[in-house]
């Protein structure tokens, strides 16, 4: 039973590749059992840049000059919406932005309800703690859910990544949004500075603890005009001494994948999706692409475009994107970016999103669900609720199970010995 924070700490870290691939095939039999083998596609559309936050990592921040800052108004968003819903009938689209003081809340209560009278899909929101007020216009106006990352759940690291917010605050929004009806999501950010696998293990076992109906797992990738992008890359230079922080851990695929499959573990009826910041980091990081060309072929998904392709070694190596093998790992939700392409190069989080290349949605949306079938999977139907919510349990078969989530205390982290 995973009670403890060292039994949690010591699943994040197989001790070998047959124990490593073992803790991603348990989370993946977990995730079909408790929501279903097929994967959700949900659409975000990001329609402001201002922030006025100010955290020492992400391109949006207060601070940054080099932004091209942008808004949306509410048409603009409903427009790109229904534009995309008549290529895929997506069954959420996500409206996501900084957390802008500028952009009226009216006007993102009229883009939600117009996208709730124009199409069949929920709506998530991902814009930050704003008030009271605020939360209960875009409910009253249709929107969903909620996601908001408490990101750490070490109060002191919260403070020095997020100077101009804390911790408190961010827990007690999310409670807030609970109490007001939303699907509540939340999540970490996996390689912080200063971060080791007790930590972590402390913020899965503070998802579970939230029973958060998403868990998001995303590794760091500082924007390089930022203060930790800037450390990064001068690593050891003059700018490692611009914070208190210690070094930040170098992200990587297999990491974020052991700890996606321990979220699914100890949180077994969320929605976890495979983050774009993995794809990214797959890009960056080749050194897992072996092991997932093993993982794939005791799955018997082709996976990639299909072939085996070899290494300087002559041993076979997977091809594909890093978020598709994510969905054999305990993920069951990809994001695919239908922003307008005049916008969508300037939310600029952290460099490389996919997505941002140019490519038609159509082809996108293809090209996903090619991948997704070359996995041994299929494309769910319908709005993806909770399957912890009343409305979740009316879902095609296959994509829930009835009952409520178990506590972390109630869970076992089934990795074989």
């Amino acid at each position: 039973m995973a009670k403890t924070e060292s039994e949690v700490a010591a699943a994040l870290d197989p001790s070998c590749p047959d124990r490593e691939m073992a803790l991603w095939a348990d989370a993946h039999r977990a995730r079909v059992a408790a929501v279903g083998p097929c994967v959700h596609l949900r659409a975000i559309i990001e329609f402001s840049n201002y922030c006025r936050q100010d955290c020492l990592y992400c391109g949006l921040r207060s601070s940054n000059a080099k932004v091209a800052r942008y808004r949306m108004d509410p048409d603009e968003i409903v427009q790109a919406s229904v534009a995309a819903w008549r290529v895929h009938k997506f069954g959420t689209f996500v409206l996501q932005s900084g957390e802008d003081p500028g952009y009226p809340p009216e006007d993102l209560a009229r883009a939600i309800g117009g996208i709730k009278a124009s199409t069949n899909a929920a709506v998530t929101l991902s814009v930050g703690e704003a008030p009271d007020a605020h939360y209960r216009l875009w409910r009253e106006a249709g929107a969903d859910r909620f996601l908001l990352k408490f990101e750490t759940s070490d109060p002191d690291l919260f403070a020095a990544l997020k100077p101009t917010t804390t911790f408190a605050a961010r827990m007690g929004r999310l409670l807030a949004l609970r109490d007001m009806g939303y699907q509540v999501g939340s999540g970490i950010i996996l390689g912080l500075p200063g971060q080791d696998r007790i930590s972590v293990s402390r913020d899965l076992l503070l998802c579970a603890e939230g029973e958060y109906e998403m868990v998001s797992i995303g590794p760091f990738v500082p924007h390089p005009d930022t203060p930790l992008g800037r450390r990064v890359r001068d690593q050891g230079q003059t700018q490692a001494s611009a914070t208190a922080l210690p070094p930040a851990r170098t992200p990587n695929v297999r990491a974020t994948l052991n700890t996606t499959a321990v979220a699914r573990l100890l949180t077994p009826m969320a929605h976890i999706p495979a983050t774009t910041a993995l794809g990214v980091v797959g890009r960056q990081d080749s050194v897992w692409r072996g092991q997932a060309a093993r993982y794939l072929a005791t799955t018997g998904a082709v996976g990639g475009d299909g072939r085996d392709d070899r290494n300087g070694c002559g041993n076979p190596e997977y091809s594909g994107d890093a978020r598709y093998l994510a969905l054999l790992a305990g993920a069951n939700v990809l994001m695919l970016d239908v922003t307008p392409w005049k916008y969508r190069n300037s939310y600029e989080i952290y460099p490389g999103k996919p997505g941002a290349d140019g490519d038609e949605l159509a082809d996108s949306v293809n090209s996903a669900i090619r991948e997704i079938s070359r996995l041994g999977m299929s494309i769910c139907n319908g709005r993806g609720d909770s399957p912890k919510a009343p409305w979740g349990r009316a879902a095609q078969k296959g994509e829930h199970i009835e009952g409520r989530q178990p506590r972390c205390r109630e869970m076992e982290l089934s990795v074989r010995s």
